[in-house]
């Protein structure tokens, strides 16, 4: 298979992915379960959509380099997919259950959303273009959102300690921070391998 081919296959993901976490955020911040549950099948539908091509290329029995390049990249993409798919399934936990985050805690999960999606951005762009400027943009994008959701799990602590957060609470805010971390790391595994 071509190298054009191939990097356009993966593009396609990642831009249609998009507008689907665009959705996810706002079906979160408005607590918009419906919202929620039909971005979660839209994320699904768009992982099945690329099974057949993925597929096609493990049956194969002989392999060119290009082909087994990108199939290291299914690794990086899977990775990304679970905690996709983990984040969406937190945030509707929330919504069901009427669990409340404090207002910093919304907006901490807020920002590293954002941070998320400008690498999602990125790696996009990169998939197709190759600028190196980008692979240095998605690694850096990695270490802050990473580096942020770090130093915000140790203010975390402290306001559970304190009182602020209830246990409840606290379990999803760190698994959806979790969830988040892994898709940076993921992305950016996917941009160094590619």
């Amino acid at each position: 298979m071509e190298e054009k081919h191939l990097t356009h296959k993966f593009y396609e993901m990642f831009e249609k992915t998009m507008p689907v976490l665009e959705d996810v955020k706002k079906g979160f911040f408005t607590e918009n379960i419906k919202t929620l549950k039909e971005c979660e099948t839209k994320f699904k539908d768009i992982l099945k959509a690329g099974l057949p091509f993925i597929e096609k290329m493990i049956e194969e029995k002989e392999k060119d380099e290009v082909e087994i390049k990108y199939l290291n990249l299914i690794p990086p993409m899977q990775t990304t997919a679970s905690a996709m798919e983990n984040l969406i399934e937190k945030m509707e936990i929330k919504i069901e259950s009427h669990i409340l985050f404090s207002e910093k805690a919304l907006n901490e999960i807020k920002e590293l959303f954002t941070a998320m999606q400008a690498q999602l951005q990125d790696t996009k762009d990169y998939a197709l273009t190759k600028n190196p400027n980008l692979k240095d943009n998605i690694k850096a994008g990695k270490e802050k959102l990473i580096k942020l959701a770090n130093d915000y799990a140790i203010i975390h602590e402290q306001r559970l300690i304190a009182g602020v957060c209830m246990p409840k609470a606290s379990y999803l805010y760190i698994d959806m921070t979790d969830s988040l971390k892994r898709i940076a790391w993921g992305l950016a595994h996917f941009a160094g391998k590619v």
